[in-house]
C-alpha cells in the first residue's frame, strides 16, 4: 500500500502539534478536557501550569481540586457546577498553590459538551497562567497605596509594615523585613518585620554591619545586594545561622535601602523557610521595594531635618526677641530688687532700735523674701524662653500661657505708651501644646501690635488679647489699632523674610503660623473695619489635639 499520503498527513499533524504547544508555552495557555468523573487530556504546558509530572500520567480530580488555593475552591468548584447545570460556557479566575508554595493566578475558561439526549459528554477548555499579569497589578496598587501614604504623611512604622506585607503577598511563602541604619552608631536597627518571629527580630535588632554580618549586615556594609540561598551552608551566616535555623529560615536575600545620594539607609529582606534562590522577577520586586522604601525613609529624614531647621530658627527668633525686650527685662528684674533693697535697709533700722521691732521687721522680712520670690520667677521665664530643648506638649490653660506673657511685656508696654487690656473667657478647655513656643507666638503677635502702633497718637493706641471657645477648640486674637494692612499683604505677612518694618526680618510671623499648624491650628490676619488689624490663631482641646 502506497503510505505517502498518510505519513505527509502524521507529519503535518505532529508540526502541527508542535506549534500548538509552542503557542500554549509562549502565551502560558494550557488546554484540557474531562468526562464527567475524570480528566482524559491535558496538554503539556497544563501539567506545567499546575506543577504536574507528565511522566506520571494524568492526575487525579481529587488532587487537582486539592492544587485550588483553599480560599478559592469552594467558589470555583460551585461557580462550574451552576455553569454545566445552566448548559453555558464558564469564564473563572483563581488561584492555585504549588508543592513548593508558590501561588499562580489562573484564568480558566470551559465548554461544557452535551450528546443529543442532554447528557453531559465532556467539558473542554483552557488555562491561563496570568500570574506575571496580576502580580503587576498588585505590585502598581500597592505602589500607589504606599505613595498615597507617604504623601498624606502616615507614620514610617506604617509604611514599612505595608511594604513588607506587600512583598510577601507578591512573593508567596516569603517573609519580608526593613532594617533601618542608625549612623551614629553604624548598626541596624528594626523597622518593620510583621511575619517574623518577634523573639528574631529582637535578637538581631542593632547588629552592627561589616564583611560577613548575615545577609543585611553584609548588604549595608557593601552597598549592593547579597543573595544567601542556604543559610545552613553560607559562611556569611557562621554567626547568626543557630539564630535563624531555630527561628525554622533557609534563606534570605536582602537588597540596600539607598538615597537618591547613594547613602546606605537600611536593608531590605526578603527569607524562605526552605533553600531557594531568586528568580528575575523576584530581583525586580525587590529592586521596587526598596525604590519604595527609600522614598519613605528619605522623606522622614527630611522633615526630621526641616523640624530641627525650624526649631533652631525659632530658637533663634526667641534670643533676638528678647534682645529688644532687655530693657523691659532689666525693669522687670530691677524692681523687686530695688524693694528688696529698700526693705533690708528698713530691716537693719528696725533692729537697732533699742528696743528692736520684731513683729514689723518680720513684716518687712516677708516682703523681701516676696519680692526675691518675683524676681526669680521673672529670670525663671526668661531662662524658660530662652531654652534649646525638644518640643514637649501637655495639656495647659491658654489664658494662663497668656498672662506669663503680659506680665514679661508689661514694662515695655507701659513704656510705650499703650493701653493693654486683656478679655480672657473663663472656663476654656486646656489645650495641648508645648508652653515654651505658644508664648513664643503670643509674644511675637504683641510684639508686632506694638510696632504697628509706633506712629499713631499715644491715646489711640489701644492693644486688646481676647479668648474664646469656639467649635474648633479656642481661640487667641491680638488687636491693635494701628496702621493696618494692606490687601496684598495679609497674606504675604506670614511668608519668610517678608516685612513691612525696616529694621525686621519677616521671620517672627513665619515661625509662629508654623508653631500652630505643628499644634494642629491655624494662623490668619485680617484687617479691622476701623482702624488697625487683628491676628489670631485657633488651638485643638486637649483631647482631640495630637501629641
Amino acid at each position: 500500500m502506497d503510505t505517502t499520503e498518510s505519513k505527509r498527513a502524521e507529519e503535518a499533524l505532529r508540526r502541527s502539534e508542535t506549534y500548538l504547544a509552542e503557542a500554549q508555552r509562549l502565551t502560558h495557555t494550557g488546554s484540557w478536557a474531562f468526562n464527567p468523573k475524570t480528566p482524559v487530556y491535558w496538554s503539556e504546558e497544563n501539567f506545567r501550569i499546575w506543577g504536574f509530572d507528565p511522566q506520571q500520567g494524568l492526575p487525579e480530580r481529587e488532587t487537582i481540586l486539592q492544587r485550588i488555593h483553599s480560599e478559592d475552591r469552594g467558589r470555583v468548584v460551585e461557580y462550574v457546577q451552576n455553569a454545566v447545570r445552566e448548559r453555558r460556557d464558564y469564564d473563572v479566575e483563581f488561584r492555585i498553590v504549588l508543592p513548593d508554595g508558590a501561588v499562580r493566578y489562573i484564568h480558566g475558561l470551559g465548554h461544557p459538551v452535551f450528546s443529543a439526549s442532554g447528557e453531559l459528554v465532556e467539558v473542554v477548555g483552557t488555562n491561563v497562567d496570568i500570574t506575571e499579569r496580576k502580580r503587576a497589578e498588585i505590585l502598581l496598587a500597592g505602589e500607589k497605596r504606599l505613595l498615597e501614604m507617604i504623601a498624606r504623611g502616615d507614620s514610617r512604622a506604617l509604611i514599612l509594615d505595608a511594604l513588607c506585607l506587600l512583598v510577601e503577598q507578591l512573593a508567596s511563602g516569603s517573609l519580608s523585613s526593613i532594617l533601618l541604619l542608625d549612623p551614629n552608631t553604624n548598626r541596624l536597627r528594626h523597622g518593620a518585620a510583621p511575619s517574623l518571629p518577634a523573639s528574631y527580630t529582637k535578637a538581631i535588632d542593632g547588629n552592627a554591619i561589616g564583611p560577613s554580618e548575615g545577609s543585611c549586615g553584609t548588604a549595608a556594609y557593601r552597598a549592593e545586594p547579597v543573595i544567601v540561598s542556604d543559610i545552613a551552608t553560607n559562611p556569611l551566616w557562621a554567626d547568626y545561622r543557630e539564630l535563624a535555623l531555630a527561628h525554622g529560615l533557609r534563606a534570605c536575600w536582602s537588597t540596600p535601602i539607598l538615597s537618591s545620594e547613594g547613602r546606605v539607609l537600611g536593608t531590605s529582606a526578603i527569607y524562605y523557610r526552605e533553600p531557594r534562590s531568586p528568580d528575575q522577577q523576584e530581583q525586580n520586586l525587590m529592586e521596587q521595594i526598596t525604590n519604595l522604601a527609600s522614598i519613605a525613609v528619605e522623606r522622614e529624614q527630611a522633615e526630621e531635618a526641616l523640624h530641627k531647621a525650624q526649631a533652631e530658627l525659632a530658637h533663634v527668633t526667641r534670643v533676638m526677641t528678647m534682645g529688644e525686650l532687655v530693657a523691659s527685662i532689666a525693669h522687670e528684674v530691677n524692681q523687686p530688687l530695688g524693694a528688696i533693697v529698700t526693705n533690708g535697709h528698713a530691716c537693719l533700722r528696725l533692729l537697732s532700735r533699742e528696743a528692736p521691732d520684731l513683729d514689723k521687721s518680720r513684716e518687712v522680712i516677708g516682703r523681701m523674701i516676696r519680692d526675691g520670690m518675683r524676681a526669680s520667677e521673672v529670670i525663671k521665664r526668661i531662662r524658660d524662653l530662652l531654652r534649646k530643648t525638644p518640643v514637649e506638649k501637655a495639656p495647659l490653660n491658654i489664658n494662663e500661657t497668656i498672662q506669663e506673657v503680659i506680665t514679661l511685656v508689661g514694662s515695655d508696654v507701659l513704656r510705650s505708651k499703650l493701653e493693654l487690656k486683656a478679655e480672657l473667657e473663663t472656663d476654656l478647655p486646656p489645650v495641648l501644646g508645648d508652653r515654651i513656643q505658644l508664648q513664643q507666638v503670643i509674644l511675637n503677635l504683641i510684639l508686632n501690635a506694638k510696632d504697628a502702633m509706633s506712629g499713631v497718637q499715644t491715646s489711640q493706641r489701644k492693644l486688646q488679647i481676647t479668648s474664646r471657645k469656639n467649635n474648633a477648640g479656642v481661640v487667641v486674637a491680638v488687636r491693635d489699632t494701628g496702621h493696618g494692612l494692606e490687601a496684598k499683604d495679609v497674606d504675604r505677612i506670614f511668608d519668610p523674610f517678608f516685612t513691612t518694618k525696616p529694621e525686621g526680618m519677616g521671620l517672627g510671623l513665619s515661625i509662629s503660623r508654623t508653631i500652630i499648624e505643628a499644634h494642629g491650628g491655624m494662623l490668619w490676619a485680617t484687617q479691622n473695619e476701623d482702624k488697625g488689624a487683628t491676628i489670631q490663631f485657633t488651638l485643638l482641646p486637649g483631647s482631640g489635639a495630637e501629641s
